[in-house]
């Protein structure tokens, strides 16, 4: 089973801040981790020479300052600390890489990170960070309610949709959520220059049917109780997969998306799937939790970086 014994808070000393750490206290209540982490990068080379003359005169380096604040924060919402081991760190650097390389070290399982909606933030480091981190993420807004009642799994019948519904039963087993399936699905090019309706209503008929036999086969190698677990299915016509997904979610009242994470390279470039990218846009509020196979990223990143 998939543990979520180790979770990084990642904080920006935005007004964002207040809604993750009191999140946490609703993830360590469900979750019972066995450590919680709030960390802050300071990217010391952003800060203004004038800024930094004044902070040499004082006695603590930058980051012990920032790290008060921050833990000032943390004392102010977070109500957990003497329940579980709490870490506050602020940490120098490069933002994704810090963040990256500290859950590595650390073997963070879960990162909780914020969808600004109405906050102005910086949205390509979520990206990064969903790209190449080794540990499952959690993405939450401002308008995001403490509690998991019924969860939506991205249906594409692959080895990392197997790790998601795992994921989904866990959430299942800790918050007593109902679970739901979706498949969103593509009509073969080859057929399309046909284009005639009667021959797009028979192979969608067909597409469908087969998608069906798929789930049996899915559910039957899970042993997954297919009734207990319904899955639902969609014509994508112009690839929107993550639009589709996100309004059947709200459809069905979902209260959290969960999609496999699935990354390629291209020469220097981590890609992430674009639908797990267009699903952690601050448009879409309902919370994404993008679940990693955290050795297959490992191993992935050894040999791209290595």
């Amino acid at each position: 089973m998939y543990q979520l014994d180790h979770i990084l808070v990642c904080l920006d000393l935005t007004d964002m801040d207040d809604f993750l750490v009191r999140y946490s206290n609703f993830m360590v209540e469900k979750f019972k981790p066995q450590s919680i982490t709030f960390m802050h990068v300071v990217r010391s080379y952003d800060i203004p020479k004038e800024i930094l003359s004044t902070f040499s005169e004082m006695d603590a380096p930058l980051t012990e300052i920032v790290k008060e604040e921050v833990q000032e924060k943390v004392d102010e919402h977070f109500i957990h600390k003497n329940d579980i081991e709490t870490i506050v760190t602020v940490e120098e650097g490069y933002t994704t890489e810090t963040i990256v390389q500290y859950s590595q070290k650390h073997n963070i399982t879960l990162t909780l990170m914020g969808k600004k909606i109405g906050y102005k933030g910086r949205g390509g480091v979520v990206r990064k960070v969903l790209s190449i981190t080794p540990s499952s993420v959690l993405l939450i807004s401002e308008t995001t309610q403490h509690k998991i009642e019924h969860v939506m799994v991205r249906m594409d019948f692959t080895k990392i949709a197997g790790i998601t519904m795992k994921m989904a039963e866990q959430l299942q087993e800790l918050t007593g959520a109902k679970i739901s399936c979706h498949h969103v699905y593509k009509l073969p090019l080859k057929y399309f220059p046909q284009n005639r309706p009667e021959d797009d209503e028979k192979l969608q008929m067909h597409v469908e049917k087969h998608s069906k036999k798929e789930y049996e086969k899915f559910a039957k190698r899970l042993k997954i109780d297919t009734k207990a677990i319904p899955c639902t299915w969609t014509l994508d016509v112009e690839n929107e997969e993550a639009h589709i997904l996100y309004n059947q979610a709200l459809n069905i009242q979902a209260d959290m998306i969960l999609i496999g994470s699935k990354i390629k390279s291209e020469m220097a470039d981590v890609i992430l799937d674009t639908t797990s990218e267009k699903l952690a846009g601050p448009e879409k509020n309902i919370p994404v939790f993008v679940v990693k196979d955290r050795k297959q990223t490992l191993g992935f990143l050894e040999a791209l970086f290595d």
